[in-house]
């Protein structure tokens, strides 16, 4: 697979970082915000400073939290004590739930599938883009994988490869790494999706999920020009590709100007994105026809949004000229 960004995991046990040396060599970090010990569940006393301060320094940051829960409760006992740390913040990965404790084993695959998945319904709920962390044989063992496909895996294994034969997303390579800024061991990470546009696409972690929209009904995409490019998300940097000639389902377009553009939302490659409307590049028509008078006029609406728009700018660049 393709590497999308190398990165590391950190918590407490690394102590004081350095995070400008480590943005130096890696693009993402995830960090540790919950733990238990015999007093119970509790904040990593590095948490916050650790988010705050890889952010500063330019890096994409995650979350994860380390599970002992036995029972529902138990996981309710925990997420209380996350959630409130998560607050204001804006993560670019996934808050995965870590579940390798040996203590869970005795469980049985059933049950603490079940509680994996009840705690990252709990956190998609909640407003935050769950996933979850385990290795190699505890996967093999431990869980039922098929039922927590749809969740992003990140997979540790230190072998060299990766001995888990189904898909994931992450693979924790080492964990005896060396990185500037950091004295002592650190693991290691590869990263092979860019979770941000479906973070954002998503409205998680933080995102807005995006304008107000229309519906649209018996409504195509036609692109005129090749070179026309679909997007993940109504954002200009949730790029995804570029969309052959031809006509695809629309059904939904932005209620003005987002982001710049006027947008509409199409079926393409068994997937939804986002396309911005270009005139001579796209545009809206009915299904199997030409323009009908209604799309035509939600265009014409936009087209004198932007024109408002531009009229703004260079009233606005005259005044600081003049």
């Amino acid at each position: 697979m393709e590497i999308f960004q190398t990165g590391i995991d950190v918590s407490r046990y690394q102590g004081n970082i350095d995070w400008q040396q480590v943005a130096a060599g890696k693009q993402f970090a995830i960090v540790r915000a919950v733990s238990s010990n015999s007093g119970g569940v509790y904040v990593d006393p590095y948490f916050e400073k650790n988010v705050a301060e890889a952010h500063a320094a330019g890096m994409r940051v995650g979350v994860y939290y380390y599970t002992y829960a036995r029972t529902e409760a138990a996981v309710i006992n925990e997420l209380d004590t996350l959630l409130p740390m998560l607050e204001g913040l804006r993560l670019e990965y996934p808050v995965f739930v870590d579940v390798e404790a040996s203590s869970l084993q005795s469980l049985g695959r059933t049950e603490l599938t079940g509680l994996v998945r009840f705690a990252m319904d709990i956190l998609d709920q909640k407003g935050w883009f769950p996933g979850f962390y385990t290795y190699t044989n505890f996967a093999q063992n431990y869980l039922n994988m098929a039922e927590l496909a749809a969740y992003p895996l990140w997979i540790a294994d230190y072998r060299g490869y990766v001995g888990y034969q189904g898909g994931y997303d992450m693979w924790q390579y080492s964990s005896t790494g060396r990185v500037n800024g950091i004295s002592g061991n650190v693991d290691l990470n590869y990263s092979y999706k860019d979770f941000l546009p479906l973070i954002k696409a998503a409205g998680k972690n933080g995102y807005s999920q995006g304008p107000a929209t229309l519906p649209l009904e018996n409504t195509e995409l036609v692109v005129y020009q090749s070179g026309a490019i679909y997007y993940y998300a109504p954002d200009p940097a949730a790029l995804s590709g570029t969309l052959p000639v031809g006509r695809y389902p629309a059904f939904e377009v932005t209620d003005g100007e987002w982001n710049g553009a006027v947008w509409a939302k199409i079926d393409y490659l068994a997937g939804q994105y986002w396309t911005p409307l270009q005139a001579g590049v796209t545009g809206l028509a009915p299904t199997g026809g030409e323009d009908c008078e209604e799309v035509r006029a939600q265009l014409e609406r936009a087209q004198e949004q932007l024109d408002l728009t531009r009229q703004s700018l260079d009233w606005l660049l005259g005044e600081l000229e003049s």
